[in-house]
């Protein structure tokens, strides 16, 4: 497959500056962990921090390795699309009996491999710099297809990324007594894929923060019971994405 362009289709956007300061603040929290915070369970069931940390690695390997490939066709979904899939049900070109999430599931059990704190740690910070490599050599343009996935473009498979590392990242720092906080270009990225996951934006009256908004509509957070009559009809649509 040819791509044409030169350099000025490279991945330097608002969506990929975001997640590389999303990095930094991944390896600076993940850096300051004991091992004993490594082996605290987090919020995602049955996984810990180590878990956690072992599932970015992997999410920074395929980022620029397999889920960089290109594809002939034309992109089918954009950010938010990439989240419409059923987490109970299967995963094309995997294990039929498996559901998604237990796909995943078993790949991070592999991903950690018996690993110490400094292994993975080295290994996050190792994965974060081939990624960034990655991103300044890939077309954003460039049509890929995750499995399980329909084809969309690497540079709103990129913006995806801004969800998956910033919500893992609240939640490391959740397991282990942090302040969850998001910076603001991320959190913008994110509450606009939850904007349009929900068809509209959520009404002011509930005066969500940021950080709010987005544990809410990632299944974090229950909804309260004057949240929920506030949200009227809406409130079945929590959570927006598993």
């Amino acid at each position: 497959m040819q791509e044409s362009g030169g350099d000025d289709r490279r991945m330097h956007t608002g969506e990929t500056d975001a997640l590389v300061a999303q990095f930094g603040d991944l390896i600076a929290l993940v850096g300051e962990l004991s091992e004993e915070d490594f082996a605290r369970p987090t919020r995602c069931p049955g996984w810990s921090v180590a878990e956690l940390v072992a599932h970015c690695e992997g999410m920074l390997c395929w980022l620029v390795g397999e889920n960089a490939r290109p594809v002939d066709g034309e992109a089918e979904i954009d950010r938010a699309g990439y989240y419409r899939y059923d987490p109970d049900g299967p995963r094309e070109g995997e294990d039929p009996d498996k559901t998604f999430s237990e796909i995943i599931r078993d790949r991070v059990i592999d991903e950690v491999g018996g690993r110490t704190r400094e292994q993975l740690l080295r290994s996050l910070e190792g994965a974060v710099d081939d990624a960034m490599r990655g991103l300044r050599e890939i077309p954003a343009d460039r049509v890929i297809k995750r499995s399980g996935h329909p084809r969309m473009t690497f540079g709103e498979f990129v913006a995806s990324r801004n969800l998956e590392f910033g919500v893992h990242t609240m939640d490391i720092a959740h397991a282990v007594g942090r302040p969850e906080e998001l910076r603001p270009a991320a959190a913008s990225i994110i509450t606009g894929i939850l904007d349009t996951l929900l068809g509209r934006p959520v009404p002011a009256s509930l005066r969500w923060d940021a950080t709010t908004y987005i544990l809410v509509g990632t299944g974090r957070r229950e909804l309260e019971s004057d949240e929920r009559i506030t949200r009227g009809a809406l409130a079945s649509a929590f959570p927006l994405l598993r």
